[in-house]
C-alpha cells in the first residue's frame, strides 16, 4: 500500500481552531483565533471571502456546521451565546439567533426517513406560492437586497433537515431547517460530540464531566430515545415549514419598515425647527398661528415672520422642503401599500394555516402547538395592517395639506420679497374653499403645544408621518383626529369589539 503523502501546504497569519468540509463543493471553513471565520477553495487554497467579528456576532467562534446541501454555513459564539447562519455565497448574515449556553459542538444533518406522507408533502407544490402573490423586491439601493437570497437559500432545500447544538453545561437544542427549535434536552458534563440519526430515533452524546477542579474530567456516551421526533415526522416537517415562512417574513415586513424609516429626511423637520425657535426668540404677544393667520387673511406678515420667512426658511429653501416632502412621502407611501400591506397579510394567511394545524389537537397538541398565542399573533399583525392604513391615511392628508400650505406661502413669500412674479403664479386665485383648507389646516397645524417641548424638544408637530418611523413613545405625539370617525365609532360602540385595545389603537 502507498505511504499518504503531503500535496499542499499554506501558512495562515493566525491559529485555526476550527475548520470543517463541505459536504457538496470543493470548499473548507476556518474559525481562527482571532475571531474569523473564512472560506477557502480546498484546490488552490485561494479565499473566497472572510467575515471578521464584530459587536453584533461575537469574537470566539466555538463550533462549525455545513448545512447538507453546502449552501449555508453556521457557525456558534461563545461569548455572546449566538448561531450565526451565512451565505456560502456572501459573508453575509441570513438568519441568527440566541441560546441559553456556550456553544462547544454543532452538528448539521438530513432526515433520511421515508414516508408515505412525507413524500407527498415534499412532492406537493407550496400552495402559498399559489395562492399569495410575489412580494415585491425590496429598493435596490438597500443594503437588505439579498432578502431574496436568504428566502431563496432556506426555501430551496425542502427536505427536512435538523440543525442539532449542544452547550458547556450539558444542553442540547434541535433546529429543523437551522431555525424552528424542535427540542431541547439536558444531559450531564459539556457536550464534546453529537450525533442524531437519520431517522430522528436516536441521539448520541459524548460529554466531558469534571466533579470538582482537582479531579480529572471524564468522557461519558449517552444514547437518547428521540423517537417522538420520528413518530411525529410530518407535524414537525408542517411546523418547521410555516415557521421559516413565517420567519422570513418578518424580516421582510422589518426590512420594509427600514426602508420606509430611510426614506424619511431630517429635512422635513425644518419646519417644526424653525417655527420653535421663532417661538423662543419673537417678543410679540401674537401667537404663530395668528401671525399666520394674518398673512393668510390680509396679506400682511409682522417683521419677525418677515425675517423668519425671507431670511431663515427663504423662498428657495421651501421649494427644496417642498420637494423632499412630495419625494419623501410618496416613497413612503409606495413602501406602505406595496410592500408592508403584501408581507403582512402574507403573514396573516400562514398564521391561519397554523392555527388551523393548533385545532387539530390529536396531531399538534402533544408538539406544543398553541391556538390562544397563535390567535394573539393574529390580532397583533391586524392590528398592525390597521395602524399601517392609519399611516397611509396621515401621508394621504398630509401631502394634500402641504401643498395647499406651500403654494400659498411660496407666493405670498415672493410677493412679499418685491421680486419679478412669475405670471402664472399672478393667475393663482385664492377662492374661498382655498382659504378656508389652508385656514384649517393652520388652526390644527400651528397650535403650540408647551407639553410637546418639554417631550421632544419643540413647540411644534407639523410633520406627523415622522411619529409613526422615528419616534420611540409608545404613543403618538399627534395622533390623527378620530371625532366623527364612523369606524372608530363603531369600534367602541360594539359589544363584541368594545375595549379591545388592539382594534381601537
Amino acid at each position: 500500500m502507498p505511504a499518504f503523502r503531503q500535496v499542499g501546504e499554506k501558512q495562515l497569519p493566525q491559529e485555526v481552531v476550527f475548520m470543517a468540509w463541505s459536504p457538496k463543493r470543493d470548499l473548507i471553513a476556518l474559525a481562527n483565533r482571532a475571531g474569523e471565520v473564512l472560506l477557502h477553495r480546498l484546490a488552490n487554497f485561494q479565499r473566497v471571502w472572510s467575515l471578521p467579528p464584530n459587536e453584533n456576532t461575537g469574537k470566539e467562534v466555538t463550533a462549525l456546521a455545513w448545512r447538507p446541501d453546502g449552501k449555508i454555513l453556521a457557525f456558534g459564539l461563545t461569548d455572546t451565546k449566538r448561531i450565526i447562519l451565512c451565505d456560502v455565497e456572501k459573508p453575509e448574515s441570513l438568519h441568527s439567533f440566541s441560546v441559553d449556553s456556550s456553544i462547544t459542538y454543532m452538528h448539521w444533518m438530513e432526515v433520511t426517513e421515508e414516508s408515505s406522507v412525507l413524500t407527498s408533502f415534499y412532492n406537493a407544490e407550496d400552495e402559498s406560492n399559489l395562492l399569495l402573490p410575489k412580494l415585491p423586491a425590496l429598493p435596490k439601493n438597500s443594503q437588505f437586497f439579498f432578502w431574496y437570497a436568504h428566502q431563496h437559500i432556506f426555501f430551496s432545500f425542502y427536505r427536512l433537515n435538523a440543525l442539532v447544538v449542544g452547550g458547556s453545561s450539558g444542553f442540547i437544542e434541535i433546529y429543523a431547517y437551522g431555525m424552528f427549535k424542535i427540542a431541547m434536552v439536558t444531559v450531564p458534563g459539556s457536550c464534546c460530540g453529537l450525533c442524531l440519526s437519520g431517522d430522528l430515533k436516536s441521539l448520541s452524546v459524548i460529554t466531558e464531566i469534571q466533579d470538582s477542579p482537582d479531579s480529572e474530567a471524564e468522557m461519558t456516551y449517552f444514547q437518547l430515545d428521540t423517537s417522538l421526533l420520528s413518530s411525529y415526522l410530518p407535524e414537525v416537517t408542517r411546523m418547521a415549514r410555516k415557521f421559516t415562512h413565517i420567519s422570513t417574513l418578518l424580516q421582510y415586513i422589518k426590512l420594509s419598515l427600514t426602508c420606509m424609516c430611510e426614506a424619511w429626511e431630517e429635512i422635513l423637520m425644518q419646519m417644526d425647527s424653525r417655527l420653535t425657535k421663532f417661538v423662543q426668540e419673537k417678543n410679540t404677544t401674537t401667537s404663530v398661528q395668528d401671525e399666520f393667520m394674518q398673512l393668510l387673511l390680509w396679506g400682511k406678515a409682522s417683521l419677525e415672520l418677515q425675517a423668519l420667512l425671507m431670511n431663515q426658511l427663504t423662498v428657495k429653501g421651501l421649494k427644496k422642503l417642498g420637494q423632499s416632502i412630495e419625494s419623501s412621502y410618496s416613497s413612503i407611501q409606495k413602501l406602505v401599500i406595496s410592500h408592508l400591506q403584501s408581507g403582512s397579510e402574507a403573514l396573516l394567511y400562514h398564521l391561519s394555516e397554523l392555527k388551523g394545524m393548533a385545532l387539530w389537537k390529536q396531531k399538534y397538541e402533544c408538539l406544543g402547538l398553541d391556538a390562544s398565542g397563535i390567535e394573539d399573533a393574529i390580532t397583533a399583525v391586524g392590528s398592525f395592517i390597521l395602524k399601517a392604513n392609519e399611516l397611509l391615511q396621515v401621508i394621504d392628508s398630509s401631502m394634500k395639506n402641504f401643498k395647499a400650505f406651500f403654494r400659498w406661502l411660496y407666493v405670498a413669500m415672493l410677493r412679499m420679497s418685491e421680486d419679478h412674479v412669475l405670471p402664472e403664479l399672478n393667475k393663482v386665485i385664492m377662492t374661498q374653499k382655498d382659504i378656508t383648507f389652508v385656514a384649517d389646516f393652520l388652526t390644527e397645524h400651528f397650535n403650540e403645544a408647551p407639553e410637546l417641548y418639554n417631550r421632544k424638544g419643540k413647540y411644534f408637530n407639523v410633520e406627523r408621518v415622522g411619529q409613526y418611523l422615528k419616534d420611540e413613545d409608545d404613543d403618538l405625539v399627534s395622533p390623527p383626529n378620530t371625532e366623527g370617525n364612523q369606524w372608530f365609532n363603531f369600534l367602541k360602540n360594539s359589544t363584541h369589539l368594545k375595549g379591545n385595545l388592539c382594534f381601537i389603537q
